[in-house]
């Protein structure tokens, strides 16, 4: 028998069927598990609405039609950033709400809704589908399962050279922005991984190109259990640099790109020898004396460092439009809870006025 058997089905509709739109009508459109089916869209484009319509979608007149229509229990926002808070209110028309990342301008709006949300009984989940990232998912377990002992320091890098798309991202008004753009994706995932609060925050934003809204920003943060990591993300960056870079005092892990291209290397325990001066540059370093890799170069038959490729992480996207299904069905509770998004949201706004006062912000103390 079908899981789509077991699970009743549920009529969604869309709030804004440009890319984002497209993109979950087609994924649901692929599953066969879920059984959550899209119906209908509203926009406020008439391009838009024609694209609906040849993909065969219903098109509603406004969204007062489309919250009125009683065969839709779940609505999927997928507009400008600045009107989520507004679209929400699809929560108190008695449906389940998905979101578009950054669910909110503010963390205040997001308090608002998770409390509506409770109010009402019915879900709200924002799209964190950046939690699946591969490349993120390998630093996670080597983070938690300690592959290099206990990490200290993480580098987490975006790096693209195309600026910021010329449409409503570049209006500061509309929520436009690194910030609220990749700086929820990469703050989000720290904060998942790491499990301590954030003690001190020191952001730094990028107008390089001379838009109202920043083009990329750089954020230290330093955890309470005394983890530290650097977030940076960039549009002006032609030689992208490593998106993940991770240490600890045994061992480093480096993820180069998307391709996953990377290693980490390790202290074995073994003893191993001095190291022998090395000349850099003008003058002379012991303390900087690269490690010795080619081991058939070494007398030690243990030996002292070890290079290893990175672990396979499997992780399917997919799985949330599964716990959105099994949220409606009462039979899970949210893998992004709203909690977690008002977090994100407050360290995000800890980096901006950082860069504004240049001061260090302790969001979480």
């Amino acid at each position: 028998m079908s899981t789509a058997h077991i699970h009743p089905t549920h009529h969604l509709a869309i709030i804004g069927y440009g890319t984002q739109g497209v993109y979950h009508t087609r994924n649901l459109r692929a599953l066969q598990d879920v059984a959550i089916e899209v119906v209908g869209v509203y926009d406020t484009d008439p391009r838009a609405h024609e694209d609906a319509r040849a993909d065969g979608l219903h098109v509603y007149s406004s969204h007062q039609d489309l919250l009125a229509d009683p065969s839709i229990d779940v609505v999927f926002i997928c507009t400008p950033n600045d009107s989520h808070y507004d679209y929400a209110a699809a929560l108190r028309a008695g449906k389940h709400v998905l979101c578009e990342k950054p669910a909110t301008m503010s963390s205040q709006e997001m308090r608002s809704i998770k409390a509506i949300a409770e109010e009402t009984g019915h879900m709200f989940m924002v799209h964190q589908n950046r939690r699946w990232d591969p490349d993120f998912n390998v630093i996670k377990t080597i983070y938690n399962d300690q592959l290099i002992d206990e990490p200290t320091y993480l580098e987490q890098r975006i790096h693209g050279s195309r600026g910021i798309p010329g449409d409503w991202h570049q209006k500061p008004e509309h929520g436009g922005g690194m910030v609220l753009d990749w700086g929820v994706h990469t703050v989000d995932r720290l904060l998942t991984m790491v499990g301590s609060p954030v003690a001190d925050v020191y952001g730094e934003l990028s107008f390089a190109l001379g838009h109202e809204v920043d083009d990329g920003f750089r954020a230290r943060l330093t955890f309470a259990n005394g983890f530290k990591a650097m977030v940076d993300v960039s549009t002006t960056s032609f030689l992208p640099e490593a998106k993940f870079w991770m240490q600890s005092a045994s061992g480093s892990v480096v993820i180069e790109d998307r391709e996953m291209n990377g290693r980490i290397v390790r202290r074995t325990g073994a003893e191993e020898e001095d190291a022998t001066p090395v000349q850099a540059g003008v003058g002379l370093t012991k303390t900087m004396a690269p490690r010795i890799l080619d081991y058939a170069k070494m007398a030690s038959t243990t030996p002292p460092v070890e290079v290893l490729p990175l672990p396979h992480i499997a992780t399917d996207v997919m799985d949330f439009y599964r716990n959105a299904r099994d949220i409606m069905d009462g039979a899970a509770e949210p893998v992004i809870t709203n909690d977690s998004v008002i977090r994100c949201l407050t360290v995000l706004e800890a980096v901006i006025e950082s860069a504004r006062t240049h001061e260090i912000v302790h969001p979480e103390r």
